[in-house]
Formats: structure tokens, sequence, C-alpha cells
């Protein structure tokens, strides 16, 4: 056999079950997953802790790469964004048959505590089968995938229908600024953008490592975090009064504690469960399968919501997470506040959930502050090709399993480009055990398998 017979024998081999497209040179995907590897390593090695971000570090690695693979990027946005940040466009180009499709990913990564760690966590070091570094999971390997995907795609030569457009956006992990930015500042490169892919959902493995489904993120819950605050009059502790915040405070905060969300079932969500029912046994399984009647049932009402990830999307959420009272304990403070962080269902209305929490706290004395940005609502559909695009991926890869779509509980910058009509989707292109991504992400050790870098790139190169 020549080298070129074998060359596509390889690659016919590493793609499995789908087809290499017409008129697409042969790819050699072991080369092209050690290279992503490297990259990988290299782009975790770039410090773009938030905060202070200092975003525009990633957005020149990544613009590097680009340039020499001859694909057009731009740093922007440095200006409305301050000092030392930036987002990053970039854009191959199709035969303008079709909209375009975004893949959009976040060039800051949060905090990490160097003596908690078992390697430096910005050295990208490859140890152990995996490349470990902060935003390994969260979600620098993610945008490698993505970044490698596009790049094999040019190099193949595949006609392409759709543009590929490529985002890096400063900020996800406090703000989102970078995101909204980026769509008030840019709609002309926004205006032919059919279909969105970034971060927000995760894929379920079994014990053995295979997966059991694959997940599409399309709907996502909406924080609306508030601030509690009382105002009273400051003195000495030894001498208690009746203008003493803290009490009224406290008083307030234990309503809200024992205020229990009414549970609601959202089209979405019924259908996750729905569709993850079959992987369970009786009498669990016709539970899942109907949940509005399994609600009704003690025991199963009691099953489902011990789950702490499907009670949080079957009802609106309140954390109580912050208070802050006097610096001193002599010291009877002027004002006391706290925190609380409340996620909504993508359906619900923010006035009504405040009057809500008034009419709970029952005292006028206490103001409630509307912190940060409350996003749009996020709901997608999936009779689309891009999702039908996904589940052909995912079949090839693993047949025995399945795709749906769970809601996102934490926030993504997903519905700040929705509400400018994008279709946007959650997507995790890998398999990672659901300890690793609860140990790492936003966590100590973060890492990502060598093996997963490579199944990351194909996926994405095959479901675009």
């Amino acid at each position: 056999m020549n080298r070129i017979a074998l060359a596509i024998g390889i690659t016919a081999s590493f793609l499995g079950a789908s087809k290499l497209p017409a008129q697409a040179k042969p790819l050699d995907w072991a080369a092209l997953a050690r290279e992503s590897q490297s990259i990988l390593s290299d782009y975790l090695r770039v410090n773009t802790t938030n905060p202070p971000g200092n975003e525009i570090l990633g957005a020149r690695f990544l613009k590097a790469i680009l340039d020499r693979e001859g694909i057009e990027a731009r740093i922007l946005d440095t200006t409305e964004l301050g000092p030392n940040r930036a987002n990053l466009y970039a854009r191959l180009r199709g035969n303008g048959g079709k909209r375009a499709i975004a893949l959009v990913h976040h060039l800051d990564v949060v905090p990490a505590t160097p003596a908690s760690w078992s390697v430096d966590p910005f050295s990208g070091e490859v140890k152990d089968g995996y490349i470990w570094g902060r935003g390994a999971i969260d979600m620098k390997g993610n945008g490698i995938a993505q970044l490698m995907a596009m790049i094999a795609l040019k190099r193949s030569g595949v006609p392409l229908a759709r543009d590929i457009v490529f985002i890096g956006n400063a900020d996800e992990e406090l703000g989102s600024t970078g995101a909204i930015v980026f769509v008030k500042q840019h709609p002309d490169l926004l205006r032919d953008v059919e279909y969105l892919v970034t971060e927000g959902a995760d894929n379920v493995l079994d014990d053995r490592g295979k997966v059991v489904y694959f997940a599409v993120g399309v709907s996502e819950k909406r924080t609306f975090w508030q601030r509690l605050t009382v105002n009273g009059v400051p003195s000495h502790g030894s001498r208690p009064t009746k203008q003493n915040p803290v009490p009224r405070l406290v008083a307030a905060l234990y309503r809200i504690s024992q205020y229990e969300t009414p549970l609601h079932l959202t089209p979405g969500v019924d259908k996750f469960f729905r569709d993850i029912s079959r992987t369970y046994p009786e009498p669990q399984r016709s539970w899942l399968a109907n949940v509005t009647a399994a609600l009704e049932n003690p025991r199963a009402r009691d099953w489902i919501l011990s789950d702490v990830s499907w009670n949080a999307v079957l009802r609106n959420t309140i954390s109580l997470t912050g208070l802050v009272g006097s610096n001193k304990t002599n010291v009877i403070p002027g004002v006391a506040t706290a925190d609380i962080d409340v996620r909504l269902l993508p359906d619900q209305d923010t006035t009504e959930f405040l009057r809500t929490l008034e009419k709970i706290v029952g005292d006028t004395a206490v103001h409630f502050t509307h912190l940060g940005n409350t996003k749009a609502p996020l709901e997608s559909p999936i009779d689309t090709d891009l999702f039908r695009a996904i589940e052909r991926a995912a079949h090839d890869r693993e047949p025995g399993a399945f795709v749906t779509t769970p809601m996102e509980t934490a926030a993504t910058d997903r519905p700040t480009y929705r509400k400018v009509g994008i279709t946007t989707y959650g997507f995790s292109p890998f398999k990672i055990p659901r300890p690793e991504i609860q140990r790492g992400m936003h966590g100590n050790d973060e890492r990502l398998s060598v093996e997963n870098v490579g199944y990351g790139v194909r996926f994405y190169y095959d479901l675009l």
C-alpha cells in the first residue's frame, strides 16, 4: 500500500462511522491531536486570572496561531473593556450558501491557589496522561478544540457552506462584560450568525468511562442576585438598642431560608427527565418518565428532590451566601447587609419574584438591591440543523449513547447572544467523569486528559 492510500485508510479509521467530506484532503489525526495538546499546554501557561483578567494576553496568543494559518483574526474592544482586556474575533470563510456558525469560549479563568495544587496551576504540565492547569476544563480546553477543528477544516479544504466564526470573550467569570460589549459594539459581525456553540453542558459517563448520554444545553437559569440592607444607629455593643440593624436582617434572612419555592416543570426539563428515564430501573424509570405525576407521590418526590441538580432545575432557588455587620465585636453597626444568590427558571418574571421576596420578609426596613445584570431568558429550539448534526456526530462516536437537553443552573454568556436572535447551545466535546469536573472546575488540580484533546477536536470537526 502506498503512502497516500495508507494515509486515507488511517484517516477513515479515525473518523469511524463518519465519512470523509467530498474534496477534503486527508488529515493526520494523530499528528493533529499532538499539535492540539501542545497548544493547549501553552495556552494554559497564559495567566488570564479574573480578576484582573489580562485577557489580551490570551487574545494575542490565539491570534498568532490564526495568523500563521492564514485565518483573519482581530483583537477588539480594548478601550471599552479597559487596560489589558480584550475580545478576539476570527472568521473562516465559506461560500455563503448558509448563515454562519460561531464557536465561542471565554479567555478568562477563575483564581487558583498554588499551595492547594499538585502542580503549578499555570504550568500546562503534562503528566499521568493529563494536561494540568487552570482553565483546562473551564474553558480553555474547549476553546482549543474549537480552534483546532476550524484549522483542520481549513487545512483539509472541506467546502464550507457556512462561515465559521471563532470568538474569545473576556470576563465571563465575573460580569460577562466581554460578551455584552461584543454584542453591543459589533452587530455587523454577528448579523449573519445563525448558530452559536459554547460551554453549558456536561456529558455523563458510566463507571467504565462509557458515555451514557451527550448533553446539549438549550436553556439556562437566570441570575437574579439581591443585596438586603437594613440601616440602624451605630453605638457601643455593651448597651443593646432597638436600632441595631443586625437582628432585623437576621430575621429577614430566616424567613427567606424557610420559604420553599414552588415546583415548576418546564418543557425542556420534562424532556430531559423522560430521556434519562431509560437508564434507571423501576420504579424510578416510571417516575422520571412522568415527573408531573411523580411529584404528587411523596416517595417519588423525595427521591427526585434529593438530587441537588434536579431540585435546582425544578424550581427557582435562593441561597444565602453573604452577611456583613460590624467589623468589631463591641460595635453595633450603622448598617447590615446580606447577599443572596437567586436563580430563576427561564420563564419566570423578575419583578413578580422580587415582590414575593418582599412579601416573605414583611419588613419595609429591609431594602432590596439588584446586583449585576439580569440576563435575557434562554430557551433555544432543538429542531435545527446544528442539533441534528450534533446528534449524528455523537452517534458516530458512541452508538449506544443518546443526546439530551439538561438545563444549566449556573451562568454562561449564551443569553447575551441569544437575545440578538442567535440559536445558542451549550456543548462539551469531551468525555470527562463527573467527579473530575466537580473537583477540578473552579477547584484544585484542574486537568484534561491528553486523549480527550484529540477526541474533542475530531468531534467538533465532524459536527461542523
